[in-house]
């Protein structure tokens, strides 16, 4: 994304890098143990200083493959001993942003709930309705558009990249994700449809402007746009 030769971990948003930024959000409520999987060096670096915020912050390296992805570094991390699958729960934080402060603890007690009352191997959290970056048009048979909505929200779910993973979860990922694959390997598309398919995966819902990607420029200045309006609405 955009700025050239930066990792986007290291990406910057009102003057705080995209990890420190994630990993202060979630020790905010309450996490302390963190593991950065990476190919960057310079990302394991800068890991390396958040301990400063009273959290333990361990660094482990992708496999030198030339093409890995989220599901062949977590794969590759767990057949090392760095993540430990058979530990509750294992959550996986995207490098986006969000503007609930209380969010992960309140989607960690659903997923419990819905481990309990549903037996779900993992949860994702979910947009509720997604807004397209664009004008939508319909045309008909003749070329003519039929219509036309700007920037329309959709009454479709979108993943956050907000996961949580069961030790069930993280067992089928080792049986599912090929480390021998000439492609990269992401977890959301050998892992999640799976789950998906046999009813394992709960989803949880929150609000669509509780969300900031992080993936393009505009984007990037959007969410510093709204930290900016966040942080002039906190309380003194």
């Amino acid at each position: 994304m955009g700025r050239v030769g930066v990792p986007k971990p290291l990406i910057e948003v009102c003057g705080e890098t995209l990890l420190r930024r994630c990993v202060r959000y979630m020790a905010g409520n309450g996490f302390k143990e963190f593991i950065v999987l990476t190919r960057f060096e310079e990302v394991a670096r800068e890991a390396e200083k958040l301990g400063e915020l009273g959290v333990r912050v361990r660094c482990f390296m992708d496999p030198p493959l030339p093409r890995v992805g989220k599901g062949k570094a977590l794969k590759h991390a767990i057949e090392a001993g760095a993540v430990d699958a058979s530990r509750r729960v294992f959550v996986v934080f995207p490098d986006d942003l969000f503007l609930d402060e209380s969010l992960p603890i309140r989607f960690l007690a659903s997923h419990l709930e819905a481990v309990s009352r549903l037996g779900v191997y993992a949860s994702v959290a979910v947009t509720a309705g997604l807004q397209l970056p664009y004008g939508y048009v319909e045309v008909d048979s003749l070329s003519l558009a039929t219509s036309f909505r700007e920037k329309p929200v959709l009454p479709i779910h979108a993943s956050t990249g907000l996961y949580i993973f069961e030790p069930q979860a993280l067992k089928l990922l080792l049986d599912l994700v090929d480390m021998s694959s000439s492609e990269a390997v992401e977890f959301e598309q050998v892992l999640l449809p799976r789950l998906a398919e046999e009813r394992k995966l709960h989803a949880y819902i929150i609000p669509r402007d509780a969300w900031l990607p992080v993936n393009t420029i505009k984007e990037l200045e959007e969410a510093e746009k709204a930290l900016r309006r966040a942080a002039e609405h906190q309380p003194p």
